[in-house]
């Protein structure tokens, strides 16, 4: 009996020890973060660095933005300006600035993205045209109105055409799903629909390989197999053949697209095959199954309408979506099980991140970039919980969770950071979310 008693005691002791160790490696709770360095970027845009409490400290950036001054603006960079493009957050900046002639004062990357489709997740917008509409789990997304004020909630998009009193439901954009639903392709999806790629599946697929090795490590993504991956590439052939022999309506928008607006279009072309994206408009691929008589002619009208489920009068014109909602209402408190991101190390490992958030009026955008652990430096990442309690710190009344690990990168004024050894230079991503000093509102301010 004696005997067993000590067997019992050593377990219960092993047991204690490991619970000790558990308790001794969590992350520190952030309480507070020290400012190092900061600097005007723009009247009304400030970059600061702080370092947060503990042994080994976060390293943050933030990019503040005050949307009440005249000519700063939040805008959405997309990849390439392609649906399924990539590019560098500096390369994003400095083609955004050379197309527009309007300063990028900084740009941090931000959906997540699909491995050999390259697309983003969760819903896009970028000035009024819808990229991608489908929601993705219950994924937050923040969508950005005229007065560049941002709404960070739990979006879904929605689309309809009405054509001479007969409303249907737009099942995609850019994308065709199967032969039954309508889809949407704007100039996002390319110059011509269908848009295939001749690439070899083969070559497609070791590409693929290399960045399914960055979804599995730094995205809430299953991992992909080798069969997945060329299932995929398969697939995304077969979307592309199947939407050839449909009948497409080519759309010549008669105002700015926008978001929770209608928007009236001239058809200024019917056909089938490969179509050309037409200029200032979109085109309407219909399902095999469609009344002929019901088709619309040239120099009728038909009436696209995208719409949310919440905030449904407010006029959207960007959209970006990420995980998880870091801070509701003030406060401070991850919600990535309830939005159906359950990944350990996605959730729990201290993680090169980035984040999105607005102060209590609304009028404060804040932009924050963490940097991936450096042990040379002596910082290190994030947790989604000290995530959280950083955007808390920094003033956010309302925040989320971007892209992050070997996505995260930052840009401000053409000064650039380096994450995870990875130069953003070189480092292509899906979506960036941009400051912009708008050059045409300057102009009207002389």
């Amino acid at each position: 009996m004696a005997m067993l008693l000590v067997v019992q005691d050593v377990a219960a002791q092993r047991k204690r020890n490991r619970r000790k160790r558990v308790v001794r490696s969590r992350p520190a709770a952030i309480t507070k973060l020290t400012i190092v360095q900061e600097s005007e970027v723009s009247e009304g845009v400030r970059y600061a660095e702080f370092k947060s409490n503990g042994r080994t400290p976060v390293d943050i950036h933030v990019v503040y933005v005050d949307r009440t001054v005249a000519a700063n603006a939040i805008r959405i960079v997309k990849g390439e300006d392609k649906y399924d493009g990539k590019e560098s957050v500096v390369n994003m900046s400095k083609r955004y600035t050379e197309q527009t002639n309007s300063s990028v004062l900084a740009l941090v990357n931000a959906n997540f993205w699909r491995a050999v489709r390259n697309t983003a997740i969760g819903p896009c917008v970028v000035d009024g045209e819808v990229v991608e509409m489908l929601p993705y789990k219950g994924w937050t997304s923040a969508f950005v109105d005229v007065r560049n004020r941002i709404t960070i909630d739990t979006f879904k998009l929605k689309a309809t055409i009405r054509y001479k009193g007969s409303t249907r439901t737009v099942t995609s954009v850019n994308r065709r799903l199967d032969s039954s639903g309508i889809v949407v392709y704007n100039a996002y999806a390319g110059d011509i629909v269908p848009y295939i790629n001749t690439s070899e599946i083969e070559r497609e697929f070791r590409e693929a390989m290399k960045d399914s090795v960055f979804m599995d490590r730094d995205s809430t993504e299953m991992e992909l197999t080798q069969q997945l991956l060329r299932t995929e590439i398969v697939q995304a052939k077969r979307e592309a053949s199947t939407e050839h022999p449909l009948t497409k309506i080519s759309l010549r928008y008669l105002r700015t697209p926008s978001v929770n607006e209608p928007l009236i279009c001239r058809v200024i072309a019917v056909d089938t095959g490969s179509v050309a994206m037409p200029l200032r408009g979109c085109i309407v691929s219909l399902p095999t199954k469609w009344e002929l008589d019901s088709i619309p002619k040239q120099g009728d009208t038909i009436t696209l309408h995208f719409s949310t489920n919440v905030s449904t009068d407010t006029k959207f014109m960007n959209a970006v979506c990420g995980t998880p909602r870091l801070v509701r209402n003030g406060v401070a408190k991850h919600e990535a099980q309830k939005e159906g991101s359950t990944g350990s190390r996605f959730i729990k490992h201290q993680l090169s991140r980035t984040a999105l958030g607005t102060d209590k009026s609304g009028n404060k955008i804040l932009l924050v970039a963490i940097e991936p652990p450096q042990g040379s430096q002596g910082t290190t990442g994030a947790t989604l919980d000290q995530m959280a309690q950083i955007m808390k710190l920094l003033g956010a009344y309302q925040a989320m969770n971007l892209d992050g690990g070997g996505s995260a990168g930052m840009v401000v004024n053409d000064d650039h950071m380096f994450f995870e050894g990875v130069d953003p230079d070189t480092r292509r991503v899906s979506v960036g979310i941009a400051v912009v000093k708008l050059s045409h509102v300057l102009r009207s301010l002389r």
